[in-house]
């Protein structure tokens, strides 16, 4: 590896929705830093595209689980900037209003960059960069669960309308565009459980330690 590589290390973590891609992501952070790696997580749930244009009727219809509804291009740039060692002003996302927020949340470049979301091993350019990809996968009923209960409690949604989107939008977008990338993981991880599976956090901690060394 040449210096460059040595730099910063970024890893795309991808998976259904309600999987624990942002837990896994939260977790590595973590073990990470106790050994003195500092991380940042970069979640494509904040570069959905503004629906400011958009009615709110039409807003809360819109499917936010096909690829095109993120903004990809933003996305790489500022991937692309963190990479390099530069600051970026990554957009925070309303999922209650359903658009951006006027504010943006300011990110320094660190040694270790996670890249989570439903489309992190989906763009080509994207795989271009990542030094280590990997895929979290669960059983549909645990991660329906889990989608419900993240749904009512911190994004606002009603039961109805959050049932109403995993029928039409969310499992029909998995099959058809999230499940396939799992082709695209180095590692694969089957996360049924409460708890993350504590071999594959091990593993990659201790693969980061031996790359910064």
């Amino acid at each position: 590896m040449d210096s460059k590589t040595k730099t910063r290390f970024l890893v795309g973590i991808a998976g259904g929705s309600g999987s624990g891609k942002t837990t896994l992501a939260k977790k590595l952070i973590e073990e990470c830093e106790k050994i003195g790696i500092g991380g940042q997580i970069l979640s494509l749930d904040n570069y959905y595209r503004p629906l400011d244009h958009l009615k709110f009727e039409e807003r809360k219809a819109y499917n936010f689980d096909h690829p095109n509804a993120i903004d990809s291009a933003l996305a790489l740039k500022h991937i692309k900037q963190l990479c390099s060692g530069k600051a970026v002003n990554q957009p925070i996302y309303d999922f209650k209003l359903h658009t951006r927020e006027k504010e943006t949340m300011l990110c320094r470049p660190t040694k270790l960059i996670i890249v989570e979301g439903l489309y992190a091993l989906y763009f080509p350019k994207f795989l271009s960069l990542c030094d280590y990809k990997i895929f979290v996968s669960t059983g549909m009923v645990t991660a329906v669960l889990r989608r419900v209960e993240r749904d009512i409690k911190e994004r606002g949604r009603s039961i109805e309308d959050t049932k109403h989107q995993i029928l039409a939008s969310v499992l029909p977008m998995y099959e058809t565009y999230v499940k396939p990338t799992q082709r695209n993981a180095h590692f694969s991880i089957n996360w049924e459980g409460e708890e993350i599976p504590e071999k594959a956090t091990e593993g990659l901690v201790r693969m980061l330690r031996d790359h910064f060394r």
